[in-house]
Protein backbone atom coordinates (compact mmCIF):
# COMPACT_ATOMS: atom_id res chain seq x y z
CA UNK A 1 0.00 0.00 0.00
CA UNK A 2 1.73 3.59 -0.84
CA UNK A 3 -0.29 5.72 1.62
CA UNK A 4 2.00 5.59 4.56
CA UNK A 5 -0.92 7.32 6.67
CA UNK A 6 -3.39 4.35 5.68
CA UNK A 7 -1.09 1.65 6.02
CA UNK A 8 -0.15 2.82 9.55
CA UNK A 9 -4.29 3.29 10.35
CA UNK A 10 -4.63 -0.44 9.24
CA UNK A 11 -1.51 -1.44 11.27
CA UNK A 12 -2.91 -0.22 14.47
CA UNK A 13 -6.52 -1.30 13.67
CA UNK A 14 -5.09 -4.71 13.63
CA UNK A 15 -4.36 -4.83 17.04
CA UNK A 16 -7.89 -3.82 17.99
CA UNK A 17 -9.01 -7.36 18.23
CA UNK A 18 -6.77 -8.21 20.90
CA UNK A 19 -7.84 -5.98 22.86
CA UNK A 20 -11.33 -7.86 23.14
CA UNK A 21 -9.49 -10.76 24.77
CA UNK A 22 -9.69 -9.25 28.17
CA UNK A 23 -13.65 -10.10 27.79
CA UNK A 24 -13.34 -12.65 30.56
CA UNK A 25 -17.10 -11.86 31.74
CA UNK A 26 -19.04 -12.25 28.12
CA UNK A 27 -18.29 -16.05 27.77
CA UNK A 28 -19.55 -16.61 31.25
CA UNK A 29 -22.78 -14.63 30.93
CA UNK A 30 -23.41 -15.95 27.14
CA UNK A 31 -23.26 -19.78 28.35
CA UNK A 32 -25.86 -18.90 31.62
CA UNK A 33 -28.02 -17.31 28.87
CA UNK A 34 -28.23 -20.40 26.67
CA UNK A 35 -28.57 -22.27 30.13
CA UNK A 36 -31.46 -21.05 31.38
CA UNK A 37 -33.58 -20.43 28.20
CA UNK A 38 -33.79 -21.73 24.67
CA UNK A 39 -34.79 -18.29 23.87
CA UNK A 40 -31.69 -16.63 23.58
CA UNK A 41 -29.29 -15.42 21.32
CA UNK A 42 -25.24 -16.24 21.36
CA UNK A 43 -23.62 -13.36 20.38
CA UNK A 44 -19.95 -13.53 19.12
CA UNK A 45 -17.38 -14.29 22.59
CA UNK A 46 -13.95 -13.98 22.94
CA UNK A 47 -11.65 -14.85 25.68
CA UNK A 48 -8.09 -14.43 27.53
CA UNK A 49 -5.49 -16.63 28.89
CA UNK A 50 -7.03 -17.60 31.61
CA UNK A 51 -10.26 -18.57 30.43
CA UNK A 52 -8.83 -21.70 29.35
CA UNK A 53 -8.66 -22.88 32.31
CA UNK A 54 -11.64 -21.96 33.79
CA UNK A 55 -13.14 -23.04 30.50
CA UNK A 56 -11.57 -26.57 30.61
CA UNK A 57 -12.37 -27.55 34.32
CA UNK A 58 -16.05 -25.51 34.05
CA UNK A 59 -18.85 -26.61 36.39
CA UNK A 60 -22.25 -25.94 37.24
CA UNK A 61 -21.51 -24.18 40.10
CA UNK A 62 -18.85 -22.04 39.12
CA UNK A 63 -20.37 -21.37 36.12
CA UNK A 64 -23.72 -20.26 37.36
CA UNK A 65 -22.14 -18.58 40.85
CA UNK A 66 -18.68 -16.44 40.41
CA UNK A 67 -17.01 -17.45 37.38
CA UNK A 68 -13.99 -15.22 38.43
CA UNK A 69 -11.66 -15.35 41.56
CA UNK A 70 -13.10 -12.77 43.27
CA UNK A 71 -15.13 -12.17 46.43
CA UNK A 72 -18.64 -12.95 46.08
CA UNK A 73 -20.99 -10.87 47.38
CA UNK A 74 -23.11 -10.61 50.64
CA UNK A 75 -26.73 -11.33 51.88
CA UNK A 76 -28.64 -11.01 54.86
CA UNK A 77 -32.19 -12.20 55.40
CA UNK A 78 -34.94 -10.27 57.32
CA UNK A 79 -36.68 -13.54 58.28
CA UNK A 80 -33.63 -15.47 59.42
CA UNK A 81 -31.07 -12.80 60.44
CA UNK A 82 -28.63 -14.73 58.97
CA UNK A 83 -26.14 -13.48 56.53
CA UNK A 84 -23.99 -15.96 53.91
CA UNK A 85 -22.19 -15.91 50.69
CA UNK A 86 -24.31 -15.05 47.78
CA UNK A 87 -24.74 -17.96 45.23
CA UNK A 88 -26.19 -17.83 41.54
CA UNK A 89 -24.43 -14.14 41.14
CA UNK A 90 -24.17 -14.33 37.18
CA UNK A 91 -28.11 -15.29 37.17
CA UNK A 92 -28.77 -12.45 39.44
CA UNK A 93 -27.30 -10.26 37.37
CA UNK A 94 -28.40 -11.62 34.00
CA UNK A 95 -32.16 -11.09 35.67
CA UNK A 96 -31.81 -7.79 37.08
CA UNK A 97 -31.45 -8.40 40.33
CA UNK A 98 -28.20 -7.27 40.91
CA UNK A 99 -27.85 -3.67 40.11
CA UNK A 100 -25.55 -0.84 40.24
CA UNK A 101 -27.27 2.13 38.39
CA UNK A 102 -27.20 5.32 40.28
CA UNK A 103 -30.26 6.21 38.92
CA UNK A 104 -29.06 10.30 38.56
CA UNK A 105 -31.81 10.93 36.20
CA UNK A 106 -34.35 8.45 37.29
CA UNK A 107 -34.00 7.66 40.67
CA UNK A 108 -36.88 8.21 43.83
CA UNK A 109 -35.35 10.88 45.97
CA UNK A 110 -37.78 11.46 49.22
CA UNK A 111 -35.23 14.39 50.22
CA UNK A 112 -33.70 17.68 49.11
CA UNK A 113 -30.51 17.49 49.37
CA UNK A 114 -29.66 21.27 49.50
CA UNK A 115 -32.37 21.33 52.73
CA UNK A 116 -30.39 18.76 54.85
CA UNK A 117 -27.53 20.89 56.92
CA UNK A 118 -25.69 17.97 57.41
CA UNK A 119 -26.18 16.44 54.22
CA UNK A 120 -22.63 16.22 53.48
CA UNK A 121 -21.93 14.07 56.31
CA UNK A 122 -23.98 11.66 55.76
CA UNK A 123 -23.48 8.49 53.75
CA UNK A 124 -25.80 8.38 50.91
CA UNK A 125 -27.84 5.09 49.59
CA UNK A 126 -29.26 3.89 46.81
CA UNK A 127 -31.21 1.07 47.07
CA UNK A 128 -32.71 -1.45 44.05
CA UNK A 129 -35.36 -2.96 44.90
CA UNK A 130 -37.01 -5.99 43.45
CA UNK A 131 -40.13 -8.32 43.46
CA UNK A 132 -40.22 -12.03 42.96
CA UNK A 133 -44.04 -12.48 42.02
CA UNK A 134 -45.25 -15.68 42.29
CA UNK A 135 -46.64 -17.89 39.31
CA UNK A 136 -48.66 -20.99 38.94
CA UNK A 137 -45.75 -22.38 36.49
CA UNK A 138 -42.50 -21.85 34.87
CA UNK A 139 -43.33 -20.25 31.12
CA UNK A 140 -40.47 -22.20 29.71
CA UNK A 141 -43.02 -24.78 27.86
CA UNK A 142 -45.13 -22.22 27.28
CA UNK A 143 -45.76 -18.41 25.15
CA UNK A 144 -43.12 -16.69 22.88
CA UNK A 145 -43.60 -19.64 20.55
CA UNK A 146 -42.44 -16.17 18.15
CA UNK A 147 -39.95 -15.19 19.51
CA UNK A 148 -37.83 -18.66 19.89
CA UNK A 149 -38.77 -19.02 15.84
CA UNK A 150 -36.99 -15.42 16.08
CA UNK A 151 -34.15 -16.66 17.83
CA UNK A 152 -33.91 -19.90 15.98
CA UNK A 153 -33.94 -17.45 12.66
CA UNK A 154 -31.01 -15.17 14.07
CA UNK A 155 -28.77 -18.35 15.31
CA UNK A 156 -29.40 -19.70 11.45
CA UNK A 157 -28.13 -16.32 10.16
CA UNK A 158 -25.23 -16.49 12.48
CA UNK A 159 -24.48 -19.80 11.04
CA UNK A 160 -24.91 -18.49 7.37
CA UNK A 161 -22.58 -15.42 7.62
CA UNK A 162 -19.19 -16.84 8.74
CA UNK A 163 -19.57 -19.98 6.22
CA UNK A 164 -20.41 -17.45 3.67
CA UNK A 165 -16.69 -15.38 4.82
CA UNK A 166 -15.16 -18.22 5.16
CA UNK A 167 -15.62 -19.62 2.04
CA UNK A 168 -14.77 -16.91 0.01
CA UNK A 169 -11.80 -16.31 1.96
CA UNK A 170 -10.60 -19.67 1.49
CA UNK A 171 -11.24 -19.61 -2.37
CA UNK A 172 -8.83 -16.42 -1.88
CA UNK A 173 -6.77 -18.79 -0.46
CA UNK A 174 -6.08 -16.61 2.63
CA UNK A 175 -6.23 -19.02 5.68
CA UNK A 176 -6.15 -17.22 8.60
CA UNK A 177 -9.17 -15.49 7.75
CA UNK A 178 -11.37 -18.67 7.42
CA UNK A 179 -10.09 -19.93 10.16
CA UNK A 180 -10.99 -17.03 12.27
CA UNK A 181 -14.51 -17.10 10.76
CA UNK A 182 -14.37 -20.47 11.30
CA UNK A 183 -13.77 -20.22 15.10
CA UNK A 184 -16.79 -17.84 14.87
CA UNK A 185 -19.10 -20.64 13.45
CA UNK A 186 -17.94 -23.04 15.92
CA UNK A 187 -18.68 -20.66 18.87
CA UNK A 188 -22.49 -20.62 17.73
CA UNK A 189 -22.20 -24.10 17.29
CA UNK A 190 -21.48 -24.95 20.60
CA UNK A 191 -23.70 -22.53 22.29
CA UNK A 192 -26.15 -23.48 20.41
CA UNK A 193 -26.28 -27.25 21.76
CA UNK A 194 -26.23 -26.32 24.72
CA UNK A 195 -29.11 -24.21 24.63
CA UNK A 196 -30.73 -27.21 22.75
CA UNK A 197 -29.87 -29.81 25.56
CA UNK A 198 -29.38 -28.20 28.93
CA UNK A 199 -31.56 -26.87 31.46
CA UNK A 200 -31.16 -25.63 34.87
CA UNK A 201 -32.04 -27.61 37.86
CA UNK A 202 -34.03 -25.39 40.42
CA UNK A 203 -34.19 -26.34 44.28
CA UNK A 204 -37.23 -26.15 46.50
CA UNK A 205 -39.57 -26.82 43.48
CA UNK A 206 -41.90 -28.75 45.68
CA UNK A 207 -42.18 -25.60 48.35
CA UNK A 208 -42.10 -22.84 45.87
CA UNK A 209 -45.05 -24.54 43.72
CA UNK A 210 -47.28 -25.44 46.72
CA UNK A 211 -46.80 -21.92 47.62
CA UNK A 212 -47.60 -20.52 44.46
CA UNK A 213 -50.46 -22.95 43.85
CA UNK A 214 -52.44 -22.20 47.15
CA UNK A 215 -51.24 -18.40 47.77
CA UNK A 216 -50.17 -18.99 51.00
CA UNK A 217 -52.30 -16.33 53.28
CA UNK A 218 -50.25 -14.44 55.62
CA UNK A 219 -46.57 -13.17 56.03
CA UNK A 220 -45.14 -16.60 57.55
CA UNK A 221 -43.50 -17.65 54.77
CA UNK A 222 -42.32 -14.43 52.86
CA UNK A 223 -38.53 -13.24 53.36
CA UNK A 224 -36.47 -10.56 52.37
CA UNK A 225 -33.01 -10.70 51.36
CA UNK A 226 -30.61 -7.92 50.88
CA UNK A 227 -27.47 -8.40 49.04
CA UNK A 228 -24.37 -6.08 48.95
CA UNK A 229 -20.71 -6.31 47.66
CA UNK A 230 -19.72 -5.14 51.36
CA UNK A 231 -21.86 -4.04 54.22
CA UNK A 232 -19.97 -0.50 53.46
CA UNK A 233 -21.36 -0.47 49.98
CA UNK A 234 -24.13 2.43 49.18
CA UNK A 235 -25.65 0.16 46.62
CA UNK A 236 -27.69 -2.19 48.43
CA UNK A 237 -30.17 -4.22 46.17
CA UNK A 238 -33.30 -6.00 48.22
CA UNK A 239 -35.34 -8.84 46.91
CA UNK A 240 -38.56 -9.69 48.13
CA UNK A 241 -41.01 -13.09 47.86
CA UNK A 242 -41.11 -16.36 49.24
CA UNK A 243 -38.64 -17.84 51.54
CA UNK A 244 -38.80 -21.11 49.14
CA UNK A 245 -37.84 -18.49 45.96
CA UNK A 246 -35.26 -16.31 47.47
CA UNK A 247 -33.07 -18.76 48.98
CA UNK A 248 -33.50 -21.21 45.55
CA UNK A 249 -32.06 -17.82 44.17
CA UNK A 250 -29.66 -16.63 46.73
CA UNK A 251 -28.05 -19.30 49.21
CA UNK A 252 -28.57 -22.67 46.86
CA UNK A 253 -26.26 -23.02 43.87
CA UNK A 254 -28.28 -24.06 40.45
CA UNK A 255 -27.29 -27.26 39.02
CA UNK A 256 -27.54 -28.20 35.54
CA UNK A 257 -29.24 -31.42 34.39
CA UNK A 258 -26.19 -32.39 32.03
CA UNK A 259 -23.21 -31.44 33.75
CA UNK A 260 -20.70 -33.81 31.41
CA UNK A 261 -22.03 -31.99 28.72
CA UNK A 262 -21.08 -28.92 30.27
CA UNK A 263 -17.64 -29.71 30.72
CA UNK A 264 -17.34 -30.55 27.27
CA UNK A 265 -18.85 -27.85 25.49
CA UNK A 266 -16.77 -25.56 27.68
CA UNK A 267 -13.58 -27.17 26.90
CA UNK A 268 -14.82 -26.95 23.31
CA UNK A 269 -15.01 -23.70 23.75
CA UNK A 270 -11.87 -23.07 25.24
CA UNK A 271 -10.14 -24.81 21.96
CA UNK A 272 -11.83 -22.61 19.79
CA UNK A 273 -11.27 -19.13 21.85
CA UNK A 274 -7.23 -20.13 21.84
CA UNK A 275 -7.49 -21.10 17.90
CA UNK A 276 -9.11 -17.02 17.24
CA UNK A 277 -6.57 -15.27 19.72
CA UNK A 278 -3.84 -17.24 18.24
CA UNK A 279 -4.73 -16.38 14.42
CA UNK A 280 -5.84 -12.86 15.30
CA UNK A 281 -2.08 -12.65 16.89
CA UNK A 282 -0.43 -13.61 13.71
CA UNK A 283 -1.39 -11.13 11.48
CA UNK A 284 -0.65 -8.48 14.07
CA UNK A 285 2.39 -6.14 12.34
CA UNK A 286 1.01 -7.79 8.85
CA UNK A 287 0.69 -4.96 6.67
CA UNK A 288 -1.04 -7.15 3.73
CA UNK A 289 -3.25 -9.11 5.41
CA UNK A 290 -4.36 -6.47 8.07
CA UNK A 291 -8.18 -6.39 6.63
CA UNK A 292 -8.67 -9.90 7.88
CA UNK A 293 -8.46 -8.85 11.59
CA UNK A 294 -10.81 -6.10 10.51
CA UNK A 295 -13.43 -8.23 8.54
CA UNK A 296 -13.36 -10.41 11.57
CA UNK A 297 -14.02 -7.19 13.95
CA UNK A 298 -16.77 -6.03 12.07
CA UNK A 299 -18.56 -9.66 12.06
CA UNK A 300 -17.87 -9.85 15.88
CA UNK A 301 -19.40 -6.38 16.34
CA UNK A 302 -22.60 -7.16 14.22
CA UNK A 303 -23.03 -10.56 16.53
CA UNK A 304 -23.35 -7.99 19.47
CA UNK A 305 -26.38 -6.40 18.57
CA UNK A 306 -29.21 -9.24 18.51
CA UNK A 307 -28.51 -10.67 21.73
CA UNK A 308 -28.49 -6.58 23.27
CA UNK A 309 -31.45 -5.67 21.89
CA UNK A 310 -33.43 -9.06 22.80
CA UNK A 311 -32.03 -8.72 26.50
CA UNK A 312 -33.11 -5.01 26.44
CA UNK A 313 -36.80 -5.66 25.50
CA UNK A 314 -37.23 -9.35 27.18
CA UNK A 315 -35.37 -9.33 30.53
CA UNK A 316 -37.79 -11.53 31.59
CA UNK A 317 -36.59 -14.64 29.90
CA UNK A 318 -33.74 -15.37 32.13
CA UNK A 319 -35.95 -16.40 34.84
CA UNK A 320 -38.18 -17.83 32.82
CA UNK A 321 -37.87 -21.33 34.51
CA UNK A 322 -38.59 -20.01 37.32
CA UNK A 323 -42.09 -20.26 38.53
CA UNK A 324 -42.12 -16.26 39.11
CA UNK A 325 -41.81 -12.72 37.40
CA UNK A 326 -39.81 -10.06 38.46
CA UNK A 327 -41.20 -6.80 39.18
CA UNK A 328 -38.18 -4.45 39.51
CA UNK A 329 -38.51 -0.63 41.31
CA UNK A 330 -36.59 2.62 39.96
CA UNK A 331 -33.14 3.29 42.30
CA UNK A 332 -34.12 4.71 45.42
CA UNK A 333 -31.79 7.31 46.86
CA UNK A 334 -31.96 7.75 50.66
CA UNK A 335 -29.97 10.32 52.39
CA UNK A 336 -28.33 7.85 54.94
CA UNK A 337 -27.64 4.47 55.39
CA UNK A 338 -29.95 4.08 58.46
CA UNK A 339 -33.09 5.97 56.48
CA UNK A 340 -32.26 3.01 53.89
CA UNK A 341 -32.80 0.46 56.68
CA UNK A 342 -35.67 1.56 58.16
CA UNK A 343 -37.57 1.51 55.00
CA UNK A 344 -36.16 -1.82 54.13
CA UNK A 345 -37.25 -3.02 57.64
CA UNK A 346 -40.93 -2.16 57.03
CA UNK A 347 -40.95 -4.49 53.62
CA UNK A 348 -43.38 -7.52 54.24
CA UNK A 349 -41.47 -9.94 55.71
CA UNK A 350 -42.35 -13.15 58.42
CA UNK A 351 -40.98 -13.04 62.09
CA UNK A 352 -39.50 -16.03 63.83
CA UNK A 353 -40.18 -15.87 67.54
CA UNK A 354 -36.42 -16.75 68.28
CA UNK A 355 -35.13 -14.21 66.15
CA UNK A 356 -34.84 -10.61 66.80
CA UNK A 357 -36.39 -8.18 64.64
CA UNK A 358 -33.14 -6.14 64.42
CA UNK A 359 -30.95 -8.99 63.81
CA UNK A 360 -30.02 -8.82 60.05
CA UNK A 361 -29.13 -5.43 60.77
CA UNK A 362 -25.78 -6.51 62.68
CA UNK A 363 -23.66 -6.36 59.72
CA UNK A 364 -24.26 -2.59 59.30
CA UNK A 365 -24.15 -1.85 62.70
CA UNK A 366 -22.87 -3.32 66.11
CA UNK A 367 -25.29 -4.12 68.42
CA UNK A 368 -24.69 -1.87 71.48
CA UNK A 369 -26.96 0.49 73.37
CA UNK A 370 -27.07 3.59 71.24
CA UNK A 371 -28.12 1.06 68.56
CA UNK A 372 -31.21 -0.66 70.84
CA UNK A 373 -32.20 3.02 71.62
CA UNK A 374 -32.56 4.29 67.70
CA UNK A 375 -34.68 1.02 67.39
CA UNK A 376 -36.66 1.39 70.42
CA UNK A 377 -37.60 5.00 69.06
CA UNK A 378 -38.44 3.74 65.14
CA UNK A 379 -40.67 1.02 66.51
CA UNK A 380 -42.44 3.71 68.68
CA UNK A 381 -43.21 5.65 65.43
CA UNK A 382 -45.69 4.50 63.15
CA UNK A 383 -44.81 4.94 59.64
CA UNK A 384 -48.05 5.75 58.14
CA UNK A 385 -48.56 8.66 60.96
CA UNK A 386 -45.42 9.25 62.41
CA UNK A 387 -46.74 9.90 65.67
CA UNK A 388 -46.23 7.72 68.44
CA UNK A 389 -48.09 4.56 68.22
CA UNK A 390 -49.13 4.77 72.09
CA UNK A 391 -50.91 7.92 72.17
CA UNK A 392 -50.25 8.87 75.39
CA UNK A 393 -46.31 8.52 75.26
CA UNK A 394 -45.48 11.69 74.08
CA UNK A 395 -47.95 13.40 76.93
CA UNK A 396 -45.89 10.71 79.50
CA UNK A 397 -42.77 11.92 78.26
CA UNK A 398 -43.08 15.83 76.73
CA UNK A 399 -39.53 16.18 76.21
CA UNK A 400 -39.35 13.59 73.82
CA UNK A 401 -40.87 16.09 71.54
CA UNK A 402 -37.52 17.97 71.42
CA UNK A 403 -35.02 15.19 72.39
CA UNK A 404 -32.62 15.57 68.99
CA UNK A 405 -32.57 12.03 69.05
CA UNK A 406 -35.91 11.77 68.96
CA UNK A 407 -36.22 13.83 66.59
CA UNK A 408 -33.77 12.18 64.11
CA UNK A 409 -35.37 8.85 64.09
CA UNK A 410 -38.35 10.85 63.46
CA UNK A 411 -37.19 12.87 60.22
CA UNK A 412 -35.54 8.79 58.97
CA UNK A 413 -39.35 7.57 59.22
CA UNK A 414 -40.76 10.61 57.36
CA UNK A 415 -37.94 9.92 54.25
CA UNK A 416 -39.18 6.52 54.55
CA UNK A 417 -42.73 6.91 54.49
CA UNK A 418 -42.41 9.11 51.62
CA UNK A 419 -40.75 6.22 49.48
CA UNK A 420 -42.94 4.07 50.60
CA UNK A 421 -46.25 6.32 49.48
CA UNK A 422 -44.21 6.76 46.13
CA UNK A 423 -46.26 5.55 43.70
CA UNK A 424 -43.18 4.15 41.35
CA UNK A 425 -42.62 2.23 44.84
CA UNK A 426 -46.47 1.61 46.15
CA UNK A 427 -47.81 0.62 43.06
CA UNK A 428 -45.40 -2.68 42.29
CA UNK A 429 -45.98 -3.32 46.31
CA UNK A 430 -49.59 -3.58 46.40
CA UNK A 431 -49.68 -5.70 42.94
CA UNK A 432 -46.93 -8.50 45.49
CA UNK A 433 -49.21 -8.67 48.50
CA UNK A 434 -51.94 -9.19 46.20
CA UNK A 435 -50.23 -11.68 45.14
CA UNK A 436 -49.03 -13.50 47.78
CA UNK A 437 -52.42 -13.00 49.57
CA UNK A 438 -51.71 -10.15 52.08
CA UNK A 439 -54.64 -7.81 50.18
CA UNK A 440 -53.62 -4.12 49.75
CA UNK A 441 -53.74 -2.87 53.54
Amino acid sequence: MDNPVLSSILIIAAYTPIVLFTESLRVQRTMVASILTSRSIAPAITGCAKDFHRLWHLDDARLLGNFTDERAASVTSLKHGSNFPLQNQTVLQLAGVLRRDTGMTQAITPYEPAVEKDFQTRRETLVHLSFVIPQKEARGNGGYCWLEAVCWTVTFLEFAVPIGLATYMAILRQFTGTVLMTALLLSVLILAVLRSLTRPIIANQGEISKYCNDRAKGPSTLDAHVIADHWNDKHLNVVCGYTSHLHALTNIPLQVNRPRLLLWTGRGLAIVLLIQVASLASLIGDRSNAWLSLSWLAVYIVMLAPPWILNAYHPELAYESFTATLTKVPPIRFSCRRAALVFISRLPSSSQAHVKKWAWTNVFMPDNERRKLWQAQVDELDLLTLESKDSGVDKQHPLKRVDPEYLKSKTLLREASAVYHHPEVLQPLLAYRRSIGLGTT
